[in-house]
């Protein structure tokens, strides 16, 4: 069984992205943020991804935790590649990026 990985990190190209912060029952304090995801061949939408801040400022990214029009979006942008989301966490961190997801391709 062979796995790959694609993992796409998308830097702010627009205004239209914004955040609202807020915290979890539990403590944690998620960053909902708001912005057009791109799809090829597709009209952008409009979606909000939750991302988990950590400690060290990065954040993090759970397929199972998105909203159901963010899951449809990843769904729709791994199929392109002929894969599926990654079901793992993945982190992004850095200045002027807004988004990155992964992609796997379990044949």
């Amino acid at each position: 069984m062979t796995v790959l990985l694609l993992l796409a990190a998308i830097v702010a190209k627009t205004q239209g992205a914004y955040d609202e912060v807020r915290e979890a029952d539990d403590g944690d304090v998620v960053v909902m943020r708001t912005f057009d995801w791109e799809i090829e061949g597709e009209r952008a939408r409009r979606v909000t991804v939750h991302w988990l801040l950590q400690e060290d400022g990065s954040m993090r990214y759970d397929f199972d935790r998105q909203p159901a029009a963010t899951q449809d979006a990843h769904r729709r942008s791994c199929a392109l590649q002929g894969m599926q989301p990654s079901r793992g966490v993945g982190l992004i961190s850095g200045e002027g990026t807004i988004h990155g997801f992964s992609c796997t391709d379990l044949r």
